[in-house]
């Protein structure tokens, strides 16, 4: 499978969920019990109630630095991600994100690399600081799927491999106007890894997040 394919395969997840935020527009009919100094608060417990789920929709795009624990670390070097990932707060202080993920680390012995193709659910938990609510930290677990598959020399040793993640999270997120910002840290366990001469191995990477809110 070319380089292109293989990106294009992350495209097409990412194009998804990009279309998404299209179904969470609703109207938003004005609460005449909120006094003008918490409307200008849009993001305060008036506008909360009214857009429920939806609250504080964004899409953000991601990027950073993948690597791999265990056997497959051994064989592998320290490779990048990039990812698309949306967002929203349904709770005060419960955050939901869907996204996709995909990756590449070079084998250290061998040409070609390790693509990873992951879409996964995170749930994310902590407060909101400052006065408008604009910093959030934040620790999160959640459960996604990824598909592993060896390029070129790798795979005459490796085989392709569908495998369950568990990632946990720590970051934080900040909001300012309509435009979103964040840095986190997540470690991934993995489970069912079959890729033939490697049996086990997890995740960790390091990334940051920019995107938009609705």
């Amino acid at each position: 499978m070319s380089v292109k394919k293989r990106w294009g395969l992350g495209a097409i997840a990412a194009a998804a969920l990009l279309a998404a935020p299209a179904l969470a527009q609703d109207d938003y009919i004005p609460d005449d019990n909120i006094t003008p100094e918490e409307s200008i608060y849009d993001s305060g417990r008036g506008a909360r109630a009214e857009r429920g789920f939806f609250n504080d929709l964004n899409v953000a795009v991601s990027g950073g630095v993948n690597t791999y624990t265990g056997d497959i670390g051994d064989d592998t070097t320290t490779g990048g991600y990039l990812g698309v990932q949306a967002n929203s707060r349904p709770l005060r202080l419960v955050g939901l994100e869907l996204g996709y993920e995909g990756s590449r680390n070079s084998f250290e012995d061998i040409d070609g690399g390790l693509w990873r193709h992951n879409v996964g659910a995170l749930a994310k938990v902590g407060p909101e600081l400052l006065a408008n609510g604009s910093l959030r930290p934040f620790v999160g677990a959640g459960f996604g799927v990824s598909l592993l598959n060896p390029s070129d020399a790798g795979e005459l040793f490796f085989s392709n491999d569908v495998v369950t993640e568990v990632p946990l999270a720590a970051g934080v997120d900040y909001k300012f106007g309509g435009v979103t910002a964040g840095a986190r840290a997540t470690y991934r366990l993995v489970g069912g890894e079959d890729l033939g001469l490697d049996q086990n191995g997890n995740i960790v990477n390091f990334g940051i997040q920019l995107g938009g809110a609705f």
